[in-house]
């Protein structure tokens, strides 16, 4: 009998010792008895998996010169890279011009907010939703517009009713995770078309946070780019994508933000080189340029071994209680889990996680009211970290 086919991803690294948020500063960011437990980090967005070898290769070659002098912008063979990968994967046709590189998407959504709204407007969420698109605005001194999602019997679904209603006169922006953090929905173009409408009519600007696009678990769903969907819909948008995610570099600070529309652009650039000196790291750049133009087999091998991760993560949950609901997941890394059988407060549960089941995990009231009482998993890691979250947890319940 021939013993499975090890995956490159099966390696388990030590990261406890590196400067890593997600696994060295559990005492900086928990309470004491929290970290004491010593919970395994399975929260932030962050994969456990090495990025692909050509982009480890490319960034030896820069190093090797070892000159790091300032960087002059995005380069041919940069951009012809991303562009390259948004036609390949999703059918788009990006413009260079459309392209302004940018060190992350959070740092973009600061700058598309003072931009394009002022203090007291109010930006569109649909929560449950990515934690800095309301922590964020609030900084900033925007209000939330709030269109929640419905929960359904298997997920999540999109009311039209409600995200029109959600809608007030002082609503500028409206920001769209596509897909869907942390619920995992892929939007589908009839949706994505709706949203825009509704934005139109009201003049609103969509802003598409599509940093996870690569990574759609469900073979039967395809991830589409808002702006792709026709000229009108990409004359009143603004897309932001990064090689972060889909190939773990979100160290290295390299986002890609398209901005079909010239008047939008132009204000945007304005309020970017308003708030900081407009210049990437220059590994970063290098790191991404490698990643679009040599990564998919890389991604390719991920997207399968992601898939086998969440597959058997709900089975082995599911199967053996009904206190927690790991909920289907088209797309994201991530697990959405709903606990509400535990019949315990969003603290409590938080605490559960941490000190019993010692499992750091992202607290579900992170992405606002309607995920009290649900947590997000990292599914990013090697399958036996997995099995070790089931066992903590089932033995924790």
């Amino acid at each position: 009998m021939s013993l499975p086919v090890k995956s490159i991803f099966d390696e388990v690294i030590n990261r406890s010792k590196t400067n890593s948020m997600k696994w060295a500063h559990a005492d900086q960011l928990l309470q004491a008895s929290e970290a004491k437990a010593n919970p395994l980090p399975m929260w932030v967005a962050d994969m456990d998996f090495r990025a692909p070898q050509a982009v480890i290769e490319a960034l030896h070659g820069a190093v090797e010169e070892g000159i790091f002098g300032y960087p002059g912008g995005a380069t041919e063979s940069y951009q012809k890279a991303v562009i390259n990968w948004q036609a390949k994967r999703f059918n788009w046709k990006v413009e260079a011009d459309w392209l302004v590189h940018t060190p992350g998407i959070i740092t973009s959504l600061k700058v598309i907010a003072q931009a394009f709204s002022a203090q007291g407007d109010s930006i569109l969420i649909q929560p449950p939703v990515y934690a800095h698109f309301h922590d964020d605005m609030l900084m900033n001194g925007r209000r939330l517009a709030l269109a929640p999602l419905t929960r359904t019997e298997t997920g999540y679904g999109f009311d039209p009713d409600i995200f029109e209603q959600a809608i007030q006169p002082n609503t500028k922006l409206f920001i769209m995770s596509n897909p869907h953090n942390p619920t995992g929905n892929v939007w589908t173009e009839a949706e994505l078309r709706t949203m825009g409408d509704i934005c139109e009519r009201h003049g609103v600007l969509v802003v598409a946070d599509e940093i996870h696009q690569d990574l759609i678990m469900n073979p039967l769903k395809k991830h589409i780019p808002f702006a792709s969907l026709g000229e009108g819909y990409a004359r009143n948008s603004i897309t932001c994508t990064a090689p972060s995610k889909t190939f773990n570099l979100p160290g290295l600070q390299s986002a890609n933000v398209m901005i079909p529309n010239p008047r939008l652009r132009a204000e945007f650039i304005r309020q970017y080189e308003r708030n900081m000196f407009p210049l990437v790291n220059t590994l970063g750049m290098v790191a991404a340029e490698a990643a679009y133009t040599h990564g998919e087999p890389w991604l390719e091998e991920l997207l399968e071994y992601l898939r086998g991760n969440h597959s058997y993560f709900a089975d082995a949950i599911n199967s053996a209680t009904d206190k927690i609901k790991v909920l289907p997941a088209d797309s994201l890394y991530l697990s959405w889990m709903d606990c509400r059988g535990m019949e315990m407060s969003a603290p409590e549960l938080e605490h559960f996680m941490l000190t019993k089941a010692r499992l750091w995990l992202d607290k579900g009231q992170k992405f606002g009211l309607e995920g009290h009482g649900y947590m997000r998993i990292n599914l990013g890691c090697p399958r036996s970290t997995v099995e070790e979250a089931v066992q903590r947890l089932l033995s924790a319940i």
